[in-house]
């Protein structure tokens, strides 16, 4: 069953207008579909009106847990199919609504250019004229180098005809514009693009907690040390897990969760599918 909404003593109220960044140059870059594809330019027609409208960060606020968790849990009774999962990564357990999210956590969850990811983040509450709305986000990015993402998940557009739908996204969007973050509209096909992807996902995620001992380690730095970081995936199985490749293979795939292998999982992979150690 769902947990009650914010109004708990233990959830932390954020006013937006403490998180309002001014002059966001990077903004601008993140928003110019040339550079960024972005389906979050579905709900952008309300954005000339948002801009204007200061009320929407000096009255609104963010919502999130004390330590930082799932604002919704998740454990059955739902229309749709829930659950929880537990992230190495976020070292906590993840709550998802509907295969999709699920889905898409445990693709963060092997993402390279990920640091964490935590699903049902927060609660953003704001005005737009004199309506109020309510935004749970379904999951928040922390990447290296980039500004935090705050994703709306779909499972296509058809999801997004009701006008009112799309202007409370388009208010969000303006939120994370103002605070220096980016909103993203993601739809299925963009989580796992093709069957090989969606199964190398699974599995890879499936090993995130591999057991990983000091020879293992060892072997992966000293081959690295000796022949440089780029390798293929049936290599390095074999360096890492003489007498085992499949175990070696568990590994890596252990591995790539920890960010100390990069590898392509949108392909089906090889022994000549090729890697980067770090």
């Amino acid at each position: 069953m769902m947990s009650s909404p914010a109004t708990r003593p233990d959830r932390i109220h954020i006013p937006l207008s403490q998180k309002a960044v001014r002059g966001l140059e990077l903004d601008q870059e993140l928003r110019d579909s040339s550079i960024a594809p972005d389906r979050s330019l579905l709900v952008s027609e309300m954005e000339g009106t948002l801009r204007c409208d200061e009320r929407v960060v000096s009255m609104g606020e963010m919502i999130v847990e004390h330590n930082g968790g799932s604002l919704r849990t998740f454990s059955g009774n739902r229309a749709h199919e829930n659950g929880w999962w537990p992230s190495f990564k976020q070292r906590r357990l993840q709550h998802w609504e509907g295969e999709t999210q699920r889905q898409a956590l445990m693709a963060l969850e092997c993402d390279f250019s990920v640091e964490w990811a935590q699903s049902e983040p927060c609660l953003v509450r704001f005005p737009i004229g004199d309506e109020w709305f309510e935004w749970y986000a379904d999951i928040q990015v922390s990447r290296f180098n980039a500004p935090d993402e705050l994703w709306e998940i779909k499972k296509d557009e058809r999801q997004l005809e009701d006008p009112r739908y799309r202007l409370k996204l388009a208010g969000v969007r303006e939120i994370c514009r103002r605070i220096g973050w980016r909103f993203r509209l993601v739809m299925a096909d963009e989580i796992a693009i093709n069957r090989h992807h969606c199964d190398n996902v699974e599995l890879f995620a499936s090993r995130r907690f591999v057991s990983i001992g000091p020879e293992h380690m060892r072997r992966f730095e000293d081959f690295a040390l000796r022949n440089g970081t780029q390798t293929t995936y049936g290599e390095l199985a074999n360096i890492i897990e003489p007498n085992c490749p499949a175990r070696g293979a568990a590994i890596i795939q252990g591995l790539t969760v920890r960010r100390r292998v990069e590898i392509d999982l949108r392909e089906f992979l090889t022994n000549r599918t090729p890697l980067k150690m770090h």
